[in-house]
């Protein structure tokens, strides 16, 4: 009768061992996925409506800030922003900082960049879209030691 005495205790501190092991194991991955969830989109991006769901949308977007985006020049690319920002994506994101947009909020999001030609400039539109809303964006010119600057309002022709 000792002995079955023993084994139920044993096999009670064992149960009792591996369910803490669960509930820390459980712990520990909640802690590492809120760590990189982005945070969810604002509704609007220099004082737009940012929805991006569509094309239509997307350039309507680009329109209202005073681009001419050409609808069918549009093409897209999957993107994934990095979890560490080196010295390239620190400076791209400085410039999103000067459109009111941070890109650090959306580290390792899986991302849609949609870029489209300004059909009075000829210069190149680039929207990142995350969860159908754009975070960010940039103009840029096509030469080789062309410019790139953030997306603003620009004066309606």
């Amino acid at each position: 009768m000792y002995r079955m005495d023993f084994t139920s205790t044993v096999r009670k501190c064992a149960a009792l061992t591996l369910f803490s092991v669960f509930l820390l194991l459980c712990i520990f991955s909640l802690m590492i996925g809120s760590t990189f969830h982005p945070a969810a989109p604002p509704a609007e991006y220099l004082g737009i409506d940012n929805s991006a769901q569509t094309a239509a949308q997307r350039t309507a977007f680009l329109s209202a800030l005073g681009y001419s985006p050409d609808a069918q020049s549009e093409e897209s690319e999957q993107i994934t922003i990095p979890a560490d920002f080196g010295d390239v994506y620190t400076r791209y994101n400085d410039l999103q900082k000067r459109s009111g947009g941070d890109l650090t909020l959306y580290k390792c999001a899986a991302c849609t960049r949609y870029t489209y030609t300004d059909e009075q400039t000829s210069h190149r539109l680039n929207l990142i879209v995350y969860e159908d809303r754009v975070i960010g964006g940039d103009e840029c010119t096509l030469a080789l030691d062309g410019e790139m600057t953030e997306l603003k309002r620009h004066s309606q022709q």
